[in-house]
């Protein structure tokens, strides 16, 4: 902590970059990195603080935590260049969010504000519009794992059919990438669970829907593809070029689809394939 407090003061610039997320206790948290740079163009990652939010999360609170901290460590805020944050309005809102405090006060310089491009690309993701694939999913896997002896017997059956997992992931809805693993192995297992149903009189017909089954495995491999991006943005000492990289690689292997060309998408490739070979019969 010394060294950082000594690298705050030798630097000539800095930036700040906050994130606002609830741990298991339910408690906000406020995690605050720092990016300086410093006389001979050299430049430090470093994480700040964790600043929690023991009762509202809203502008002038997460304002007043940074704020507060800044000023107990003596950290020259006249330095600050730039501010990302998530799109939460607590953050970003015009007049109430936590930029338009700081922009308000004058003890913080003229600056910079950005939203992450990570949180950008998880919002976009959410209006991609396969709710008919992503709620039976959930459904299946909550009525195998919502009742502890039906999910024994479903563990069980994994293990007596050999099969590549030994269980089901549960979906989140907060963290939304959390579906590319979900999908991933709900894909993984699907004739296991297709069987598994059948055996206990359930109706498995949407698992056989060769339409259906496309959706699935794009969405699998589209959300896939967004986890593999979303790590590429993320990690110390990423600049925008690095970003700017992983976004336009991204872009190329999407393209693709529209030409049909799926052997980057290895889920949709199957299932194509299958379905061309179930026409011809």
């Amino acid at each position: 902590m010394r060294q950082l407090e000594l690298d705050l003061n030798r630097c000539s610039w800095f930036s700040l970059q906050c994130d606002e997320s609830v741990d298991s206790s339910d408690t906000a948290q406020l995690a605050v990195f720092t990016w300086m740079a410093f006389h001979d163009f050299s430049t430090k990652e470093e994480f700040l603080t964790l600043l929690p939010l023991k009762t509202t999360t809203k502008g002038v609170d997460i304002y007043n935590a940074v704020k507060e901290y800044l000023v107990e460590k003596k950290v020259p805020i006249e330095k600050v260049v730039s501010i990302t944050t998530d799109g939460a309005p607590a953050m970003t809102g015009r007049h109430m969010g936590f930029i338009a405090h700081c922009k308000a006060d004058p003890d913080f310089p003229k600056c910079l504000n950005y939203h992450c491009i990570i949180h950008q690309q998880a919002i976009c993701g959410k209006v991609l519009g396969f709710d008919h694939v992503m709620t039976p999913v959930v459904k299946t896997i909550n009525s195998i794992r919502a009742k502890a002896k039906q999910h024994r017997s479903f563990k069980l059956f994994l293990e007596e059919c050999s099969a590549e997992y030994g269980d089901l992931l549960l979906h989140t809805e907060v963290r939304w990438l959390s579906r590319g693993k979900i999908l991933q192995r709900f894909l993984s297992l699907l004739g296991d669970i297709k069987a598994f149903m059948e055996m206990r009189g359930e109706d498995a017909s949407l698992l056989s829907d060769a339409e259906w089954l496309l959706d699935l495995a794009f969405l699998a491999d589209v959300t896939e593809k967004t986890n593999q991006l979303n790590q590429h943005l993320q990690g110390r000492e990423k600049n925008v070029c690095d970003m700017i990289s992983a976004v336009k690689a991204s872009r190329i292997t999407s393209s693709k689809s529209k030409t049909k060309d799926f052997n980057t998408f290895r889920q949709l490739q199957r299932c194509w394939t299958a379905k061309q070979e179930q026409k011809k019969c």
